[in-house]
């Protein structure tokens, strides 16, 4: 998702260890002008998936219910089982 809203990846490095170190760290930003125009809300979602604490990081299915991914999906005929 981040990468579809701005065209390159989160975590960036000189080399392939690089990449794996920021990843590891699992800090990005949302710098530059491609943010500008992308609303908190998919930030927010962006946020909930890519959180390094795995037990807070969100499902597939939990992001589908986000906010964000309803507002565009209205149509969807999407089903998730009821817990």
């Amino acid at each position: 998702m981040y990468i579809m809203l701005c065209g390159y990846p989160p975590f960036n490095g000189k080399t392939k260890q690089g990449i794996l170190k920021a990843v590891q760290k699992g800090k990005y930003k949302f710098n530059g002008e491609e943010w500008d125009e992308v609303s908190n809300e998919a930030k927010d979602l962006i946020n909930e998936l890519l959180n390094k604490d795995y037990k807070k990081r969100i499902s597939g299915e939990e992001a589908l219910l986000h906010p964000w991914i309803k507002r565009y999906n209205k149509k969807s005929r999407i089903s998730l089982p009821h817990a």
